[in-house]
């Protein structure tokens, strides 16, 4: 088992649950001027599951955990009841491949959970569901029941050039929240040129690509609308856009929605 260097400020990494496997960098086009057709989803009252997965290519036992979360590409309950977030950190970087989707702030965010105390340690794979850590993926479970709260209803629409966001609570909400808008790209793949996975394809889905941070205040009627540009995002078989809201501390997902998204 190999340990991890502290490379992330005020938080010593943990050690890998399995051992690292690949190693990677993907040879990316990148699409200038996208453009996107009309979006409006919402996830209507009941919570639907943020699913997180912490993940790196130069993590030997990360492969299995992507193409676990892959097959959520034609489950009948994404996007209904299941929002599955990939984020790529790079703390494994060091070892001989850049992985070409990792960010500090992916790193940051799988930190923040371990001081949050929503998991024990930072490793990949690592599974987060509802801001709880899951370790069923270790012995092939299920993916946990939907639970049955019903927070409210989050709408997102999106016309090309700004996001709009609205929260319509089911139970009291007196404190601002914090609003996460993320754009995932699915059908992605890495051709490794080196490392332990030298030689190897690997392939990607609901990558967060590019994620933007807002607060949604009570004073304002849950209501906010934000900037959001789709130009210069790599290329992708498809894209999603996600949206979902944490308390403003804690990291725990209030409600979740998200749904495929036409870019030309």
């Amino acid at each position: 088992m190999r340990s991890l260097a502290p490379l992330i400020p005020l938080e010593p990494l943990g050690r890998s649950l399995l051992k690292p496997i690949i190693g990677g960098l993907a040879l990316l086009a990148i699409s200038s001027g996208l453009v996107a057709e009309k979006f409006e989803v919402s996830s209507g009252n009941q919570q639907v599951q943020l699913i997180e997965l912490f993940t790196s290519e130069g993590c030997s036992s990360c492969p299995p955990a992507d193409r676990r979360i892959s097959k959520l590409v034609n489950d009948k309950e994404l996007w209904k009841a299941k929002v599955p977030v990939v984020f790529h950190v790079d703390y494994w970087d060091y070892i001989g491949w850049k992985d070409p989707f990792a960010k500090p702030e992916h790193t940051r965010r799988q930190s923040q959970h371990k001081n949050y105390g929503n998991v024990d340690s930072v490793y990949t794979p690592a599974f987060i569901i509802d801001g709880k850590e899951w370790r069923g993926f270790f012995q092939s479970f299920r993916w946990p029941t939907q639970k049955s709260k019903q927070p409210g209803d989050l709408r997102l629409k999106y016309n090309g050039s700004e996001a709009s966001v609205t929260f319509k609570p089911l139970v009291d909400q007196t404190k601002p929240l914090k609003l996460k808008i993320a754009w995932l790209g699915i059908g992605l793949k890495t051709e490794v040129k080196r490392g332990e996975n030298r030689g190897k394809t690997l392939p990607h889905d609901f990558v967060v690509l590019r994620s933007t941070t807002s607060t949604l205040d009570p004073d304002k009627g849950f209501q906010s609308s934000i900037p959001l540009d789709s130009s210069g995002l790599p290329a992708a078989k498809r894209y999603a856009l996600v949206a979902w809201l944490e308390g403003e501390k804690g990291r725990k997902p209030i409600q979740a929605v998200g749904g495929w998204i036409g870019l030309n």
